[in-house]
């Protein structure tokens, strides 16, 4: 599998300075889907942004795991309305 997309957890975690164990927990929550290749673990692109949220919240904010579960749920689910909402203007428009 190619490894372009991806970036490896050994070199997140050292530049954020933070422990692998942060990484593993939050993919034992389910928030975060890590891809092995070749024995090394790595995150995609697209993962590292809500990764990085994530971390801020843990260790600026102290929020516990699984406050950020809650935290994700919700933020996921107001992306979700905001996107029907969206759909809905565009039918009320097709409509006039």
């Amino acid at each position: 599998m190619e490894t372009e997309n991806l970036i490896l957890i050994d070199t997140v975690c050292s530049h954020h300075n933070i422990e692998v164990s942060f990484v593993s927990s939050l993919q034992e929550y389910g928030l975060i889907e890590v891809v092995e290749v070749a024995d090394h673990q790595y995150l995609s692109n697209e993962q590292l942004r809500d990764f990085e949220k994530m971390m801020r919240l843990h260790y600026e904010l102290n929020i516990n795991l699984e406050g950020i579960d809650v935290i994700a749920r919700l933020l996921q689910r107001i992306d979700d309305l905001q996107q029907e909402l969206v759909a809905a203007k565009n039918k009320l428009i097709l409509l006039e």
